[in-house]
């Protein structure tokens, strides 16, 4: 299917000739000093399309130098040195990159599959039942000058612009090998070339926002907002938590799920918001940007004013009463999705939305 406009993506996913090095069964490509991508393909059917972590791969080509013997490659920049033997699979033995270190004159050497013990980290999905301690994903700030991001099994946007799976061969890699001693400034920034710049932040994103698990009416929030100001308390966001929508929810065979719970909804609840758009209105009046909560796991149910549009959509009978189920992955469900359920909310005027993915 043809994607709407605010689904696609403009996307430099193939890198300049001049920066790319092959060798049977490998491809180099220099995408800065201290950052080069390192690809081992048997069948030499090498990735061009973008990942889901890096879409601008077309960067201006940084000065390097090669050379080959007949049973090795070097690549070297200023930064970074990387010796690999021709003809063999990515080991410890076969490849390694050394890091020149400016300001210390010290040289460290890595090679392929040391442990990343000195990775400061990065983040974890979800907090959701975690007691105490637990791992964390590698992240590209390390005590060790280097990080290795290992992509060879994400997802990659086909010729339609959608995710879908690599078709490569099962022993292929395809990893980017950051080496930026302790300059963590510049990793960042070959991050963000590669990856895409992260959007600044709105200024009201920055100020104090209110949110509370809470059954409020409309007329209960207004007053809460007029007392924040009443007592010079400065909010930029008033959030609406889950009883914004419909949550009294009963169907017949279901005993547990997202849906009986009540967290799943899209439809206004009028007792408690009589005049959603009059509300959101005040807010914006009062400088307020608004977001409303959302628990989209349990799909769109018959109760929702928007269920007969989404089941047509998806090639549901409208009068069999299904569930509409939520498949994020399929890009007619997604733009289904968005259209009849948020943009019309949009429309209403909600600022923006709090995913909380359940």
């Amino acid at each position: 299917m043809n994607l709407p406009a605010y689904l696609q993506r403009d996307f430099a996913p193939q890198a300049t000739p001049a920066a790319v090095v092959t060798a049977p069964g490998v491809r180099f490509t220099v995408l800065s000093a201290r950052l080069l991508r390192l690809e081992y393909a048997p069948d030499e059917m090498f990735e061009d399309r973008p990942s889901q972590a890096f879409w601008y791969r077309q960067q201006p080509v940084p000065d390097f130098q090669t050379s080959r013997s007949e049973s090795e490659l070097t690549i070297k920049t200023r930064s970074l040195t990387l010796q690999y033997q021709l003809g063999k699979p990515f080991s410890a033995e076969t490849l390694t990159i050394t890091l020149h270190d400016a300001e210390t004159a010290v040289a460290r050497t890595w090679h392929y599959g040391d442990p990343q013990t000195d990775n400061l980290l990065g983040t974890y999905r979800t907090l959701d039942e975690v007691s105490g301690s637990t791992p964390l994903e590698l992240g590209l700030m390390s005590r060790a000058g280097w990080a290795v991001v290992d992509d060879s099994r994400s997802l990659v946007f086909n010729e339609a612009g959608w995710l879908a799976p690599r078709r490569t061969h099962p022993e292929a890699l395809d990893l980017y090998f950051f080496g930026y001693g302790h300059d963590y400034r510049a990793c960042l920034q070959d991050f963000s070339r590669i990856a895409g710049q992260a959007p600044l932040l709105p200024r009201w994103a920055l100020g104090n926002w209110w949110s509370r698990y809470w059954s409020y009416t409309q007329a209960e929030l207004t007053q809460l907002m007029r007392d924040f100001r009443d007592h010079h308390v400065p909010l930029s966001v008033c959030i609406v938590d889950m009883d914004w929508h419909i949550t009294n929810v009963h169907y017949e065979g279901v005993t547990w799920s997202w849906i009986s719970s009540g967290w799943t909804g899209y439809t206004w609840n009028r007792e408690l918001f009589p005049d959603p758009e009059g509300f959101i209105r005040w807010l914006h009046e009062q400088g307020l940007k608004t977001a409303l909560n959302l628990h989209p796991a349990d799909g769109v149910w018959p109760h929702e004013a928007a269920y007969a549009a989404m089941a047509q959509r998806m090639g549901v009978d409208p009068a069999s009463k299904k569930p509409v189920k939520f498949d994020i992955a399929d890009p007619a469900f997604t733009q289904a999705y968005l259209e009849e359920l948020h943009h019309p909310l949009e429309a209403q005027g909600v600022d923006f939305w709090w995913m909380d993915w359940q």
